[in-house]
């Protein structure tokens, strides 16, 4: 059994994600890409942190994937930190 690997903070979250698409909409599956070492469902728990806390926005595009965009909030956070 391999040791557990710890989860991205919410802020890497949001810097991942501003790296990705600035201020518009990437894919989850795009993002999944920029922590390689993350399985599927660490990764979401990753994303529902950063969505409680108010900083990354999460919508369900018309081709049914997640899209991901960074709120007013996180914004505020990222160019604060």
């Amino acid at each position: 059994m391999s040791p557990r690997r710890a989860l991205p903070t919410p802020e890497q979250i949001v810097a991942a994600i501003v790296a990705l698409a600035d201020d518009g909409f990437c894919r989850r599956s795009e993002l999944a890409q920029r922590f390689p070492g993350l399985g599927a469902r660490d990764l979401r728990r990753a994303l529902r942190r950063a969505v409680a806390q108010g900083l990354v926005i999460e919508r369900r595009g018309p081709d049914g994937g997640f899209h991901l965009a960074v709120s007013s909030e996180g914004w505020d956070l990222h160019r604060s930190g």
